[in-house]
């Protein structure tokens, strides 16, 4: 096993879910002149009172998940029809994502880290899905699981090479288009750019997705005819973007999000994570696949991680 290839492939896979944890703005995005009073309602987080390992800082906390309308408004989204197109990709993605998360007949067994710590991997459409069966013996930690991932910064708590998070498009008050950062452990940085939202299965269910397509970023060397191999309607979906200097630049490696969900489960006793991820890494083609899934397994070891800032001593 070629120890550099993981190293690099494994920085650039910094897929750890978050998404900017405030309310996306008004359902009625195709408004512009939609007021101050409502954006203040609606790009407000309905999170609970952080979980006190998460921060030593509340007021902190708080203004990244309270942040100011006015400095948001122009992030919304004015088109009606990107904007059905932006639900429909994502009804798709949820859609795959508890398709693909209810069982594990179809995959094998890569790695046991416990008995509360499972890993599967399968082939579906040319690429592979890892998945993560995750218990917290924390039943009270529903919430603050949920807080954390919505948190632009709680990637921070389990991910090494999470940098920042930044949105750039926001739909409605649970969707919107995300960009994340993370290191390479070289003189380059990396990123990805995808459609990310959030939807309550049941009272005590929520699954979040994060679906990358082609994203006009103006990106000068990363220009790749990106199809995504698992949610079909995201090949038809084209935003563009104002992304940063940088990347417009093309200092920046890109990777692709085919597809990365969590489903959060509270049950009586322990909160259940089920954890997918299936990714375009944008390597060179040398790159073996056994490679890159290896890069993805280290990827879903820190979600793992998650388990120890909540549990339950």
């Amino acid at each position: 096993m070629n120890k550099g290839y993981i190293k690099v492939v494994l920085a650039l896979l910094g897929v750890a879910v978050y998404m900017q944890n405030m309310a996306f703005a008004s359902d009625s995005t195709s408004s512009e002149n939609s007021s101050n009073e409502e954006s203040e309602q609606l790009l407000t987080a309905d999170s609970e009172e952080v979980h006190p390992k998460l921060s030593t800082d509340p007021e902190e906390y708080e203004q990244r998940l309270h942040p100011n309308p006015e400095e948001n408004e122009h992030l919304l989204c004015t088109d009606p029809e990107e904007t059905k197109q932006a639900e429909n990709v994502m009804a798709e993605a949820l859609v795959h994502l508890q398709d693909h998360a209810k069982h594990t007949d179809d995959y094998y067994l890569y790695s046991k880290v416990d008995d509360r710590a499972i890993i599967h991997f399968k082939n579906f459409n040319g690429t592979d899905i890892g998945k993560l069966e995750l218990t917290i013996l924390n039943p009270n930690c529903y919430d603050d699981i949920i807080n954390m991932i919505w948190d632009p910064s709680g990637a921070k708590y389990f991910d090494d090479s999470f940098i920042k998070g930044s949105i750039f498009r926001i739909y409605n008050k649970n969707l919107g288009i995300i960009e994340q950062r993370h290191s390479t452990g070289f003189r380059w940085d990396g990123h990805y750019n995808a459609l990310a939202g959030k939807a309550q299965l049941s009272e005590d269910t929520t699954a979040i997705a994060l679906v990358s397509s082609n994203i006009n970023d103006h990106d000068r060397k990363n220009s790749k005819n990106y199809i995504n191999p698992i949610v079909e309607s995201a090949n038809s979906f084209t935003p563009e973007i104002d992304s940063e200097e940088d990347i417009k630049k093309g200092k920046l490696s890109k990777t692709y999000i085919n597809l990365v969900g969590f489903i959060i489960k509270k049950e009586p006793d322990c909160v259940k994570i089920t954890y997918l991820i299936s990714i375009d890494a944008n390597t060179y083609f040398f790159v073996l696949n056994s490679i890159i899934r290896n890069a993805v397994y280290n990827k879903i070891l820190d979600i793992v991680k998650i388990r120890d800032i909540f549990e339950e001593e």
